[in-house]
């Protein structure tokens, strides 16, 4: 019985550690938090000052990355998003393959 205990807790360890993989970086979603804590700030700033709300910033600017670089920055690029495109390659290469045979 202390076998199956242990194996069980093992398979648990496993899985927990499985998900803990799959979860976003903690630091590039702090420094999410923090850019929009900033912007909320500067917004409610320029309303109180100048009646209107901020423009809105170019994106790639410190406070304002591209969606590209938030996506890098959590670490969520690899796994099922990696595979999914490479998935699309290989139809398409299979795709021209047959066109050729066809011709």
């Amino acid at each position: 019985m202390s076998d199956e205990k242990d194996s069980l807790w093992r398979q648990m360890l496993a899985k927990r550690a499985e998900w803990a993989a799959e979860q976003p970086s903690l630091s590039a979603e702090l420094k999410a938090m923090g850019r929009e804590a900033i912007k909320d700030v500067r917004n409610t700033l320029h309303e109180t000052y100048f009646g209107q709300p901020e423009h809105m910033p170019e994106m790639g600017t410190p406070l304002n990355p591209t969606p590209q670089m938030t996506t890098q920055d959590l670490g969520t690029v690899h796994g099922s998003y990696e595979s999914m495109l490479d998935s699309y390659a290989a139809r398409a290469q299979e795709q021209d393959h047959t066109q050729e045979q066809q011709r």
